[in-house]
């Protein structure tokens, strides 16, 4: 289990590509885009805000745009990753499953072509809020830092997180 590339598509591709883009400085101006260090970071987060709040999206093939997560990062990742699609697995309501079936699927079946593909789909999901929410109303640097800053900080609060 995540231990191959990961091929994300369509919007979703660009989406997470925006998302982890590193701030580029030219003679004229700053271009300031990516809230994520890496493309790994926002599909990970893109899995726990999908689940969260109950975002699956379907695979989009509308659009030639890829982006591609190696295994090797992937494998790196590994312990983050099987942590996160086990909560997925578990918190996942879309198929009617009883808990002690929930608990099968997380634990002892989990490497299913059904499983990844709800699991990738709450990715989707999650990418398309996290993108939608950062951009939203945000045209300049200040407008862009200021939208991450209130992003972050109402989801800390939604979720009673304090640090």
């Amino acid at each position: 289990m995540f231990t191959n590339d990961i091929y994300i598509r369509g919007k979703y591709a660009t989406y997470l590509k925006y998302l982890s883009q590193k701030t580029e400085k030219n003679d004229r101006h700053e271009v300031v885009a990516g809230v994520f260090e890496r493309m790994i970071d926002v599909y990970m987060t893109g899995a726990i805000v999908g689940v969260l709040y109950g975002l699956r999206k379907e695979e989009e093939n509308t659009s030639s745009v890829t982006a591609k997560l190696f295994a090797d990062v992937l494998v790196r990742e590994q312990d983050n990753l099987k942590n996160i699609f086990t909560i997925v697995m578990l918190i996942d309501n879309s198929c009617g499953l009883t808990d002690d079936e929930k608990i099968e699927r997380a634990f002892k079946n989990p490497d299913t072509p059904e499983n990844m593909k709800i699991f990738n789909s709450y990715v989707r999901g999650g990418i398309e809020w996290l993108y939608e929410a950062f951009t939203t109303d945000a045209t300049t640097k200040d407008e862009y830092i200021a939208k991450i800053y209130s992003v972050v900080n109402d989801f800390l609060e939604e979720h009673n997180i304090y640090l």
